[in-house]
C-alpha cells in the first residue's frame, strides 16, 4: 500500500502543517506510532487495498488556515481534536519520543 511506497524510498520523514515541521523520525518509528495529531489524521485518510477491522478515518473539522497569516500558537490547533488552551497561546517546541523521532506537540509532556 501507499505507506510502504514511503518507507522503501525514505529512511527518515517529516511531515508539514502550514509549512511547518511537526512530526519527523525514522520513516517507520513514524508511519507505525505517529505522535502528532495531524500525522495521526494523515495516515488515517492513506486509502488502504485491504480495509482494517476498527480502523478510524479521523476527520479533521474547519478548513486549514491561510499560511500567509497562521495563527497564533500551534498553528493546527483550530483543528486539532486534542487542542489544549496552551496551544492557543504558545508554539510548541520540540519533544523527543525516541530514536530520532520528534514531534512539536504539547500532548507529549510527561
Amino acid at each position: 500500500h501507499n505507506i510502504s511506497v514511503v518507507a522503501w524510498f525514505a529512511d527518515a520523514v517529516a511531515v508539514m502543517y502550514l509549512g511547518r515541521i511537526v512530526e519527523q523520525g525514522p520513516t517507520q518509528a513514524v508511519l507505525q506510532s505517529p505522535r502528532h495529531p495531524y500525522t495521526r489524521a494523515l495516515l488515517s485518510a492513506v486509502p488502504r487495498l485491504e480495509p482494517e477491522h476498527g480502523r478510524e478515518t479521523i476527520r479533521l473539522p474547519g478548513d486549514p488556515p491561510s499560511p500567509a497569516a497562521p495563527p497564533p500558537g500551534c498553528h493546527f490547533h483550530p483543528r486539532c481534536p486534542e487542542a489544549m488552551p496552551r496551544c492557543r497561546e504558545q508554539y510548541p517546541e520540540w519533544r523527543d519520543v525516541g530514536d530520532g523521532h520528534r514531534a512539536r506537540c504539547y500532548l507529549l509532556e510527561a
